[in-house]
C-alpha cells in the first residue's frame, strides 16, 4: 500500500510540475508561433485549462478586474478562465499529493514538512508565477525607457513629429518596452487621439515610469510646450532612479546572504566540526 501511494504521489506531482511549464511554454507559443504543432499542441492545452470545473464560489471570487490587469500588464496569452483553471487544478494536484505523501511518511516530521511544502506550491504556485512576470516585466521596461526617451528627444529636436519619431524608434527597439510602444503606434495610425494611445499603454503595463512619460506627453499636448526638453529631463532623472535602485540593491545583498548562510551553511558547518566530539562525548571512546 505504501508503494502505491509513493507512485500516486510521484504521478501527482510531476503532472503538476508539467502541467505549470507545459501552460508557460503555451503562454511563449501563443505570444509567438503563428502555426505549427507547437501552436497547436499550446491551444488544445490552454483548452484543456479552460475546462477544469472550478466551482462558482471560487470562480467568482478570483474573477475580479484585479485579475485581468494583472494578466494584461504580465504580457500574458492566457485569459481569466485559463488562470483560474490552472490554479483550482494545481490546488488539487497539491492537495493529492499532500495526502499521498503523508500515507505514505506515516505522518513523521518530514513527511509534515514535504506535505507543507507541496500543499503551498499548489496554492500560491500561479500568483507567485504570476507576480514574479510582472515584476520581471516592469524591471525591463524601466531599464529601458531612458534609451528610449533619448532617441525620441534625438528625433523630436531634429524636427520630426511626435508621431513619426515614435514610429521610427519603436520600429526596431527590442523587449516589452518596444512591443509595447508600437502597439500605441498602431493605435495612433488607426486614428486614435494621442492621450487615448497613451492611457491603452499605461493600462498594458506596470511601470510607474512609463506612466510619468504618458503623463508628461499629455501635458506638453494640452499645453503646448516643448516636449523634447521634457523627454531630456525626465531621461535624466529616470537614470538617476536607476542608479539608485542599483546601489539599494547592492546594499540588500549582505542581508539576502544572511539567510542561506545560517539555514544551509551553518548547519553543515556544525555537524562537520560538532559531530566528533559529541561521538566521543556519547560513546565514551
Amino acid at each position: 500500500m505504501s508503494s502505491q501511494w509513493v507512485i500516486a504521489l510521484l504521478v501527482a506531482s510531476a503532472s503538476a510540475i508539467l502541467a505549470y511549464v507545459a501552460l508557460r511554454i503555451g503562454d511563449a507559443a501563443v505570444m509567438g508561433a503563428k502555426g505549427g504543432l507547437r501552436h497547436a499542441l499550446a491551444n488544445r492545452l490552454l483548452a484543456a485549462v479552460a475546462e477544469v470545473p472550478v466551482p462558482s464560489v471560487i470562480r467568482r471570487r478570483w474573477d475580479t478586474p484585479g485579475l485581468a490587469r494583472r494578466l494584461t500588464q504580465s504580457a500574458s496569452a492566457i485569459e481569466a478562465a485559463h488562470y483560474m483553471g490552472l490554479r483550482w487544478g494545481l490546488l488539487w494536484l497539491g492537495g493529492a499529493a499532500s495526502l499521498g505523501l503523508l500515507r505514505a511518511r506515516h505522518g513523521d516530521l518530514l513527511g509534515l514538512f514535504l506535505a507543507a511544502t507541496l500543499l503551498a506550491a499548489g496554492a500560491i504556485g500561479p500568483g507567485l508565477w504570476l507576480s514574479l512576470r510582472m515584476e520581471r516585466r516592469q524591471t525591463e521596461i524601466d531599464l529601458a525607457l531612458p534609451d528610449l526617451l533619448d532617441r525620441l528627444a534625438l528625433g523630436l529636436q531634429a524636427g520630426l513629429g511626435f508621431e513619426i519619431a515614435l514610429r521610427r524608434v519603436s520600429a526596431n527597439f527590442p523587449g516589452h518596452l518596444g512591443e509595447v510602444v508600437r502597439r500605441a503606434v498602431r493605435q495612433l495610425d488607426r486614428g486614435h487621439a494621442r492621450g487615448a494611445a497613451m492611457d491603452e499603454m499605461v493600462r498594458r503595463t506596470p511601470s510607474h515610469d512609463l506612466q510619468a512619460f504618458a503623463a508628461s506627453v499629455k501635458q506638453a499636448d494640452r499645453l503646448g510646450t516643448s516636449l523634447a526638453k521634457t523627454l531630456r529631463v525626465q531621461s535624466e532623472l529616470l537614470r538617476g532612479q536607476r542608479r539608485r535602485r542599483a546601489q539599494e540593491a547592492s546594499r540588500r545583498l549582505p542581508i539576502l546572504i544572511v539567510f542561506p548562510l545560517v539555514f544551509f551553511f551553518l548547519p553543515a558547518l556544525m555537524i562537520i566540526y560538532l559531530s566528533p566530539p559529541l561521538l566521543l562525548l556519547f560513546l565514551g571512546e
